[in-house]
């Protein structure tokens, strides 16, 4: 009879101990780091786009302003060179004129005429020509009355009015002979011209009553 007893408890025990081990569940690996990290962070790829697209330079070519070409009826020479006018006038043909110059003799006792050429491009270097063509002279006998120490500060033609503003060093006067001449020779050099009508002579910008002190001077000096 104990022995009787003694079976069943053992099956008993067997059971329970077979019963527990069926009911341990296996155990899960815990997730990995990537599983537990949300979608958070930036795409890579996404920030290279971004970089390339503001540093890439824009392909749109910026057009320069259009300069302003500027032209008109007459011209203006200051200090030997010409603005607009000097530039329009590289692409003018250069042209010869003969016009008569006028100088004195070697004792300064009266005017003489000399036939010179001028080469020139537009109007206003024509008449800048013709001065300079005053201030020189291939003859011994033909003294000019126009020191080539006489600059010109402006020359300009507003039509057929000349104004011719010159410096005049005080090595480059003469006495009154000599300016009445030196202006008689001036005049007839530039009235020669046809479409001349008047010539403003000035000194340093300003008018002035006489030229070097001796003859009174016109203003403007008209053709008579």
């Amino acid at each position: 009879m104990r022995k009787k007893w003694w079976m069943v408890a053992l099956l008993a025990v067997s059971l329970t101990t077979l019963a527990a081990c069926g009911n341990n569940p296996t155990a899960s690996p815990p997730n990995s780091d990537s599983e537990q990290q949300t979608g958070s962070e930036t795409d890579p790829q996404t920030d290279d786009t971004q970089e390339q697209e503001e540093t890439e330079p824009s392909n749109e070519t910026q057009t320069p302003p259009e300069e302003s070409n500027t032209s008109g009826n007459g011209g203006t020479s200051s200090g030997g060179t010409n603005g607009s006018s000097g530039e329009q006038a590289e692409n003018v043909e250069t042209k010869e004129a003969n016009i008569q110059v006028y100088y004195t003799d070697p004792e300064l006792l009266e005017l003489k005429s000399a036939m010179q050429t001028i080469s020139y491009k537009t109007d206003w270097s024509k008449y800048e020509a013709a001065f300079k063509a005053l201030q020189h002279s291939d003859s011994e006998e033909l003294v000019p009355l126009w020191s080539e120490e006489i600059t010109i500060n402006k020359l300009e033609v507003d039509g057929g009015n000349i104004t011719l503003d010159l410096k005049i060093p005080a090595t480059a006067n003469l006495g009154s002979s000599g300016e009445s001449f030196a202006i008689d020779g001036l005049k007839q050099t530039f009235f020669q011209f046809e479409e001349v009508e008047s010539l403003e002579l000035l000194i340093d910008g300003e008018q002035k009553e006489s030229l070097m002190g001796h003859v009174e001077l016109e203003h403007p000096m008209t053709r008579e």
